[in-house]
């Protein structure tokens, strides 16, 4: 019954897609972020409804039903065409006989694809707001599902993402999820309605809730950046102070000792397991780079086995450590988006990776700056700029763990970031260029 509904719901989408591109858009954006299908057992599991969208957003713009005149590049655009070029180029040069290498490049694809495309798709603050909410149910939705069977569970729920894609694992799901935080706090800041308000609210309360119980290291020293970072910059700081300070509260009661226990943990990573076993991959993946310094060795070739057992003993960045010989045998996941970008694209794409993810960073400023000499009317684009920075600041420490590199999400706060700063770029340049028209006209008026 729920594959048929779900059909029928689809089915009802599709004709609203092609009357209006930006529906089709939001759509293709809206199925990258919940993955719809995971939550499907029959028929419509593996149907591609993603796919579908995809292709009705790319005939449309093919077709020109969007105005290509309104398209403007900025350095993410470039950026990603750069970025997908090396990809491309590692994806060929892969070693053989890893089924990997297609996946993660063709998830990375998609990814990049959609995000070039969103200059032409959001340029007001409806648009930005349209694709916020995109992103809140979409992937949000994982979180505040989790977040309702920690609390109904009583915290002993063991958390997974949609089946069969990169976000099942409850380490990765947690990052996705920690980058979503910022989002629902600023539409909780910005919503003109009391009960959209306490909804996003709400959302804010239960991602929060399921990163905690999902017990995972990396999330929860993510969500301790969202934290810190929204009581330093909030304008409202005394009120985020509040809820930071009930959510530690209530999390102090809530979340049980064995997630406790686990967390404790980061500051014993020496004779954790886990831990070392990643040091192990991320020694190899450093190897791999050294051998293959510009475009890296494919797509997660570290999981390879016969790569992971060719590299393990030769030279790589972390020789200096003295580590000695693993137990184990089977190759592992580079459990860090650092050095599996390392890894995949040698030093080259490790390069581009991180110049992609840092301008965001730096870009918060000017936007800050621009939207302060807009006015008042622009708060909005000021805390915007502020929590899409958090958003990327939440993946870079969360992914520090595990390999979340080609995550779709997080390519689109950062074109998001770039498209805010045209967009504000532009209403800056028509303010300013109305200033000097009545500054012009001011005295002719004087002398007549």
């Amino acid at each position: 019954m729920r594959d048929l509904l779900f059909a029928l719901a689809m089915l009802a989408l599709i004709p609203l897609a092609f009357v209006r591109p930006f529906n089709a858009y939001m759509l293709w954006g809206w199925t990258s972020a919940m993955i719809p299908t995971g939550f499907l057992f029959g028929f419509m599991a593996s149907a591609r409804v993603n796919f579908i969208f995809a292709g009705i957003t790319l005939l449309l713009v093919v077709l020109r039903r969007v105005d290509w005149s309104q398209y403007r590049f900025n350095w993410a655009v470039v950026l990603y065409l750069v970025f997908l070029l090396h990809a491309t180029v590692s994806w060929l040069t892969g070693y053989a006989g890893n089924d990997n290498n297609f996946k993660y490049f063709d998830l990375l694809m998609k990814g990049l694809v959609f995000s070039m495309l969103m200059p032409m798709f959001v340029q007001t603050r409806m648009h930005f707001h349209a694709i916020l909410l995109v992103v809140v149910f979409g992937l949000g939705l994982h979180g505040v599902i989790e977040g309702l069977k920690t609390v109904v569970s009583g915290g002993s729920h063991n958390m997974f993402g949609p089946a069969g894609s990169m976000l099942y694992d409850r380490n990765h799901l947690s990052t996705a999820l920690a980058m979503v935080l910022p989002i629902a706090y600023y539409l909780y800041l910005h919503s003109v309605h009391r009960f959209a308000r306490w909804g996003f609210l709400s959302v804010f309360v239960l991602i929060v809730l399921a990163i905690m119980g999902g017990g995972s290291r990396g999330g929860f020293v993510a969500l301790a950046v969202v934290a810190f970072w929204l009581i330093l910059t909030s304008r409202h700081r005394w009120r985020t102070l509040f809820i930071v300070l009930a959510m530690g509260l209530l999390l102090s009661q809530f979340v049980p000792d064995s997630v406790v226990a686990r967390l404790e943990t980061i500051g014993e990573a020496k004779e954790d397991d886990s831990f070392m076993g990643r040091v192990h991959a991320w020694k190899i993946s450093s190897a791999l780079a050294l051998e293959h310094p510009f475009f890296g060795g494919g797509f997660h070739a570290v999981q390879v086995q016969y790569v992971w057992d060719h590299f393990k003993t030769a030279p790589s960045l972390l020789d200096f450590l003295n580590l000695p010989e693993p137990e184990f045998v089977r190759a592992k996941a580079a459990h860090s988006v650092y050095f599996e970008v390392m890894g995949d694209l040698g030093f080259l794409g490790l390069f581009l990776y991180l110049l992609i993810f840092s301008l965001p960073l730096l870009n918060r400023f000017s936007v800050k700056r621009m939207a302060t000499r807009l006015g008042p009317d622009y708060v909005w684009a000021r805390d915007l700029g502020d929590m899409l920075m958090l958003a990327v600041m939440a993946y870079l420490v969360g992914g520090a763990s595990v390999s979340v590199a080609y995550l779709e999400m997080a390519y689109f706060m950062v074109m998001l970031m770039a498209v805010l700063q045209v967009h504000l770029r532009q209403r800056l340049n028509e303010h300013e260029r109305e200033q000097a028209r009545l500054a012009r006209a001011a005295p002719n008026r004087g002398v007549a």
